[in-house]
């Protein structure tokens, strides 16, 4: 039934409502990003995936520029978004959402990546994983992390099975170099 004879469209669509609740059922809004640089990444993946799951809810590139941009908090990420909405807002021009995407990851993914890998090194042990496939993560994480040779090498040793870490200092094999020391290792 239209909602007046002028513009003859629907008073409410519950097909778009249903809709619009059924994918947020599915994909969970991510909520805001507090400013934590190593979640980052994570955040800002579940936020891509719940903006294409809930696409068809969003009329313009305005709702989606300000969807996106208020889930932005803390000192660094909020005071952005503060000063990219006031900007859009007093332009009345809103970016698209590829390139808000663009310059979102242009300010804060790299350091993002970088700051999740080496949290994720710290506290990443051998247990009882395959010790060739915990060289080969442990290596991706400190290329991903850019750490110093020396801090990772001190890791490895660290977070390695301790029974292999007591027969690379008994045998005092020990190596200053990541590559080296990683083959020790194995």
């Amino acid at each position: 039934m239209p909602c007046c004879t002028t513009c003859k469209s629907p008073a409410a669509n519950p097909s778009v409502e249903k809709k619009f609740n059924k994918k947020v059922e599915v994909v969970a809004d991510p909520g805001a990003s507090e400013g934590d640089r190593a979640q980052f990444a994570e955040w800002w993946i579940k936020l891509q995936i719940w903006v294409k799951a809930n696409w068809d809810a969003f009329a313009n590139d305005f709702e989606v520029a300000t969807a996106v941009l208020s889930q932005l908090k803390g000192p660094v990420v909020g005071q952005y978004a503060q000063v990219r909405l006031q900007e859009c807002y007093t332009a009345g021009v809103w970016p698209t959402w590829d390139d808000l995407k663009k310059e979102i990851e242009k300010y804060f993914k790299p350091q993002a990546e970088r700051d999740w890998a080496c949290q994720q090194m710290c506290s990443f042990k051998q247990g009882n994983m395959r010790t060739d496939d915990y060289v080969t993560r442990f290596l991706a994480l400190s290329i991903q992390g850019g750490l110093g040779n020396e801090h990772a090498v001190e890791l490895l040793e660290r977070n390695v099975n301790p029974r292999i870490a007591e027969q690379i200092y008994l045998q005092d094999t020990r190596n200053k170099n990541l590559a080296l020391a990683a083959e020790e290792v194995q």
